[in-house]
C-alpha cells in the first residue's frame, strides 16, 4: 500500500515514511508523518499497524480476499519503537 492509498483510506495526507532495519514487518508496522487530518493542519508522527486477511481468515469469513486488510489501527508517536530514533 503506497501513501496515496493510505491518505484515502484515512482521510489523512502523509508526507514521508520512517524505515528502519529494526522494523521487520515493515508491511504491516508503518511509521508515518501526517501533515493534515481531514482537511486540517497536523504535524504527527503515527504509527499504522495494517493487518492483510491470510488464507485461513478467507477460509472462516472473516474477509473476501487473501490481502484485504481486515483491520487498521494508529497510534500517534514521538520515537520510533524499533530503533528508538526521536521522529523530527
Amino acid at each position: 500500500m503506497n501513501l496515496s492509498e493510505l491518505n484515502d483510506m484515512t482521510d489523512c495526507e502523509y508526507d514521508k515514511e520512517h524505515r528502519c532495519s529494526a522494523n521487520t514487518y515493515p508491511k504491516f508496522d508503518r511509521i508515518l508523518h501526517c501533515v493534515a487530518s481531514q482537511d486540517e493542519p497536523v504535524d504527527a508522527w503515527q504509527l499504522h499497524g495494517i493487518h492483510y486477511a491470510d488464507e485461513e481468515e478467507v477460509a472462516m469469513g472473516e474477509a473476501e480476499e487473501v490481502g484485504e486488510i481486515i483491520y487498521h489501527s494508529m497510534i500517534l508517536i514521538h520515537y520510533c519503537p524499533f530503533c528508538g530514533e526521536k521522529l523530527a
